[in-house]
């Protein structure tokens, strides 16, 4: 096997074992597309509340693929961390394809960026359907590339980009923004051409949004997914710009190859300009992400680096020590990025164990009418197993429609809340975001913005779980908590939880 061939499968490998070495640390979201497919294999269908149809998640094909696994007894999170780590390693073998066309080392060079790329690999095992994702816009962009360089119709990238359509909602933006950059990049005389394939796979595309969107109006009664709405609300391009520059410091050999390849020639160049500048003008747009995981610009990992490559094999000298002095600065980058996500790792981990051990301890102790108020929807309802107000409007369509007084300013993704509209309805316990689960009691006051005469209906409970960690929450007077034995016990079965 030639040397740069060997190097691209080692470097799969690398990216899988440093995918696989930060553990269990699934995030909060995605125990709402667990909680979604759970229900729908209960017989309640897709659906965070039985009898409640609103769309809270924005990952469709993630979540009905996490139902396939779970009703064939797979816990949904090795169940998720495997199908992330496949979308990684799929990541970076076709980076390395998208790098060849700037030659061998180009392939080897692609396949780095993202095999070494620390905060990927986390973001592949953290639950959510982001490494999937991004194998597949990677996977059209080679497929769109070939089938322009042929002259042939697009049906293999309208085919991946139809499933990433099925995958994320903003997908065909950004299939018309590939196609819309080969058509002006096109000799004016050849534009008939590509504009005909442009025009057949937009079709192609727009039967199935019409398909997708009519289907979701009949069964959600909504044009959009619920998190689309509670998640925007208006422009924060300062807060997005913030977040683009702080990924290109985590990733400055990265990003400084790809602005040397503003004149590198590469296969499909044209198309992977469009693909990137849309996402990348679409995280502008809507703020950025507040995980350090670089989350919003990992969809277009593949072309950026075949970019990079391409950049970088242009201005690199034809000597074997100029490429082992790039590969130790690379390698040292990745190491200092490593511990940022390392540190981030932990503490999803902990918040993990903390929300599930809170979780089992409810279903346990709780009356199983009870209603639930929390800000994160995720871990802590998914193992309680309770009716649930998720205070952050992500599963429920009154919050996500809520005025945002200054859109931009709060936790990106987080900015909805109506207390007022959460206390009416009477929920039976509230688990506050900060101070909820932790080691000792505190003495918790009603919270900026929560109705005037909340004291009066809600008293303050400190329930030991058992393993030094406390649950400090707001009990409504006389209602189904109202008293509850304290929960006792934390620790989960071995299946993972009671709810596989």
């Amino acid at each position: 096997m030639p040397a740069p061939r060997l190097l691209v499968v080692v470097l799969v490998a690398v990216a899988v074992l440093l995918a696989l070495s930060y553990g269990e640390c699934t995030q909060d979201d995605a125990f709402i597309s667990f909680r979604y497919a759970r229900n729908l294999l209960d017989g309640h269908g897709l659906v965070y509340n039985p009898g409640e149809r609103v769309e809270g998640f924005t990952n469709p094909s993630w979540t009905l693929a996490l139902a396939g696994a779970m009703a064939l007894g797979v816990h949904p999170i090795p169940a998720s961390v495997l199908l992330g780590v496949a979308g990684w390693a799929a990541v970076v073998g076709l980076a390395a394809r998208g790098g060849a066309g700037s030659g061998p080392w180009g392939a080897v060079a692609a396949a780095g960026f993202v095999a070494l790329d620390a905060q990927g690999a986390l973001e592949a095992v953290e639950g959510l359907e982001t490494a999937f994702y991004a194998a597949l816009l990677g996977g059209a962009w080679l497929a769109l590339a070939r089938s322009e360089a042929e002259g042939r119709p697009p049906w293999a990238s309208t085919a991946l980009f139809a499933v990433a359509t099925l995958t994320r909602p903003e997908a065909p933006a950004l299939a018309a923004a590939a196609h819309g950059a080969l058509l002006l990049a096109a000799p004016p005389g050849a534009r008939g051409p590509v504009l005909r394939r442009a025009l057949a796979a937009g079709a192609a595309l727009a039967v199935l949004l019409g398909v997708l969107t009519a289907a979701r109006l009949a069964y959600y009664g909504a044009w959009v997914p619920n998190t689309v709405t509670a998640k925007t609300g208006g422009l924060a391009p300062l807060r997005g710009l913030r977040y683009l520059a702080a990924h290109a410091l985590q990733h400055p050999l990265w990003w400084a190859a790809v602005l040397l390849s503003v004149r590198a020639p590469l296969p499909g160049k044209a198309a992977a300009v469009g693909l990137i500048g849309a996402q990348l003008a679409l995280t502008v747009a809507v703020g950025g992400d507040f995980k350090p995981t670089g989350r919003f610009v990992l969809p277009v990992a593949v072309p950026l680096a075949a970019l990079g490559a391409a950049g970088l094999l242009a201005h690199l000298p034809r000597r074997p020590a100029a490429g082992l002095a790039v590969a130790a600065v690379a390698a040292l980058l990745a190491v200092r990025l490593d511990a940022d996500a390392r540190g981030w790792a932990a503490e999803r981990h902990a918040n993990l164990d903390a929300r599930r051990a809170a979780g089992l301890a409810l279903a346990q102790n709780l009356p199983p009418d009870t209603l639930l108020a929390v800000h994160s929807a995720g871990v802590l309802p998914y193992y309680a197993g309770l009716r649930t107000i998720d205070m952050w409007g992500l599963t429920d369509a009154h919050i996500a429609r809520a005025p945002v007084a200054d859109f931009g300013a709060g936790l990106a993704g987080h900015e909805r809340s109506d207390p007022a509209y959460v206390f009416a309805r009477a929920p039976d316990v509230y688990i506050p975001e900060d101070k909820g689960i932790v080691l000792r009691p505190w003495a918790l006051e009603p919270e900026p913005g929560f109705p005037a005469d909340f004291a009066q209906h809600y008293r303050v409970v400190h329930w030991a779980l058992g393993d030094g960690r406390v649950i400090n929450a707001w009990v409504r007077r006389g209602g189904r908590a109202d008293p509850a034995p304290p929960p006792t016990d934390p620790s989960p079965p071995p299946s993972g939880g009671p709810r596989p």
